[in-house]
């Protein structure tokens, strides 16, 4: 993703996007609130008390009573949350709101957010984030209530509290998981590094030249595919090509760093731009141009087709120009967020669209599943035809970076990928959450070795460089720590993992370990590094019949 930082107090804005805001604060404040929670009655609040405390801080005896029932940590910050501006436009709200994606979204909120006359509240909830957006104030939580339609928010006390139950146990799940991660990783024995030597995240010995190629997809539409090929100079052998694979939002100059990085390594790199998917295309949308709905659920399939005709394309060029010396029958992948999906299937992770298609039913009408990234594997149901196969057999090893996956590839899938893998986690992500998307596919992997890396404090956005202007509006608590500062973990986990298993350079395998990967990325990340983890064993710590070790 190409990112924008917006601010730094979006308490309100965070695991759950606009619906943790209104599941934990909106029945606070509007025209007048109602929380209904039988035995007990009915709460009110009327917009008055809200903007008044607000502005001053004066509380009535009514909202004192339901601060007093927030959580402790929630109750200091709700009149900074009320004011806090969502740096949107109002054609990007539209759009949102119009889009299949959004309507799905705000009719699942709707179920807690109730109407006048007890009607789901999702009609009125977008009714209200339009309006706001348009307003001198902007998105805020106080700006949307008092455009809500109608002369009541009425909240369904008890199916929220439900939600926030569900919510709780997530959070405290995805919490077991990672000390579980973090106690595994600390087992495991010291590995005696090189005394002297190259490390794998400094910089290697070759120099590298860029060339900007375009090819096509014949299963696209949309012309030609730009990509960056980098080529490592000075070789004797013909390099493997590494090809990195960009989420949602971003393009092929995301990754620049890394590319650069394992050229200097021997590697040819080909960094691809995915269109449709890319930072151009989400940049247009947010400008106010459409989304293309039909066509968006085919680039589920599309990504990994890509892939497969650039190592085409790079083999083309090499039978013209015989002194181009790269290997295209070895093949390693890089990707991020989508891209991690792309580079799954393209490694050997099948699709069953018959589950895809059950799981997905299941999910839209499962108000407690909180996995943000679920919505948009589910658009993949809008394929008609799939192109088959999706795997390419020159694909001889993978790295997956925060992806997301589990329902399209699903534990299945996941066991039909024979080549290693190593998938990278974030702890802090909350687009692609951890324990769903990484841990649990990661039980699922059969092929050996395959490796799972925790990076801890990492986000969704911690794997990226510096790329086209930022695309995506986002807050600066769900960015985290400075990007740059976890490029030396990156750099140097793929160097050793491409140069291991695509170079067969066994010099490189120590690096593959907790004893340096622990240290690359400090003090401000840390890295949890485990090769095998047993899949019932993690249901015992999930469920809570197994401690794990506490974070320090």
């Amino acid at each position: 993703m190409a990112i924008a930082r917006t601010g730094k107090k979006w308490q309100w804005f965070s695991l759950l996007g606009v619906a943790a805001a209104f599941w934990g604060q909106t029945g606070l404040a509007a025209e007048e609130i109602s929380l209904i929670y039988p035995p007990f009655g009915t709460f009110n609040i009327q917009v008055s008390d809200l903007a008044t405390f607000a502005k001053t801080g004066h509380t009535s005896p009514e909202l004192r009573f339901l601060i007093q029932l927030l959580p402790s940590d929630q109750g200091p910050n709700l009149r900074e949350s009320l004011t806090t501006r969502m740096n949107l436009e109002p054609t990007t709200v539209s759009q949102f709101v119009k889009s299949p994606i959004g309507q799905s979204f705000l009719e699942r909120i709707g179920q807690v957010i109730r109407a006048d006359n007890d009607v789901n509240g999702g009609q009125a909830l977008g009714e209200a984030l339009t309006t706001a957006a348009s307003s001198p104030s902007g998105i805020t939580l106080l700006s949307v209530l008092q455009a809500f339609p109608g002369k009541s928010v009425r909240v369904n006390g008890e199916l929220g509290l439900k939600a926030v139950g569900a919510f709780t146990r997530a959070i405290h799940q995805e919490q077991r998981a990672q000390d579980f991660i973090e106690r595994l990783a600390q087992l495991q024995p010291k590995t005696p590094l090189p005394a002297s030597g190259l490390y794998p995240d400094q910089k290697g010995p070759f120099q590298w030249q860029k060339q900007t190629i375009a090819f096509t997809n014949p299963n696209r539409t949309t012309g030609s595919i730009p990509a960056d090929l980098y080529v490592p100079i000075g070789i004797t052998a013909p390099a493997p090509l590494i090809i990195i694979s960009h989420g949602l939002a971003s393009d092929r100059r995301t990754f620049a760093y890394l590319a650069e990085h394992l050229a200097s390594y021997g590697l040819a790199v080909l960094a691809v731009t995915h269109p449709g998917s890319d930072a151009s295309r989400i940049g247009s949308f947010l400008s106010g141009v459409p989304l293309d709905y039909e066509n968006l659920p085919k680039d589920w399939v599309q990504r990994p087709l890509d892939l497969k005709f650039g190592v085409d394309a790079v083999a083309a060029l090499v039978q013209k120009n015989p002194a181009l010396k790269i290997d295209t029958k070895n093949v390693g992948l890089f990707g991020h967020s989508m891209g991690g999906f792309t580079v799954l299937a393209a490694a050997g992770g099948t699709v069953d669209w018959n589950a895809v298609k059950q799981r997905c039913l299941a999910a839209a009408n499962d108000l407690f599943i909180f996995n943000i990234s679920v919505p948009l594997q589910c658009r993949s149901l809008g394929l008609a035809d799939v192109p088959s196969p999706l795997a390419d057999p020159r694909v001889k090893s993978v790295i997956a970076v925060n992806p997301v996956s589990s329902l399209l590839i699903g534990e299945r899938g996941m066991a039909n990928i024979k080549v290693p893998v190593l998938i990278v986690s974030s702890s802090k992500d909350v687009f692609a959450p951890p324990l769903e998307e990484q841990i649990l596919p990661f039980t699922w992997l059969q092929a050996e070795p395959k490796y799972l890396a925790m990076l801890v404090p990492g986000t969704h956005f911690s794997a990226l460089g510096v790329s086209a202007a930022g695309v995506l509006p986002v807050p600066n608590d769900l960015i985290g720590p400075n990007p740059q500062l976890a490029q030396p973990f990156f750099k140097g986990v793929s160097a050793a993992f491409f140069g291991v298993f695509n170079q067969q350079n066994e010099q490189l395998r120590p690096f593959l370990s907790q004893t340096f990967l622990s240290q690359v990325a400090q003090p401000t990340f840390q890295v949890y590094w485990v090769d095998r983890m047993n899949p019932q064993q993690l249901q015992e710590v999930l469920a809570g019949r197994i401690g794990a070790q506490p974070r320090r």
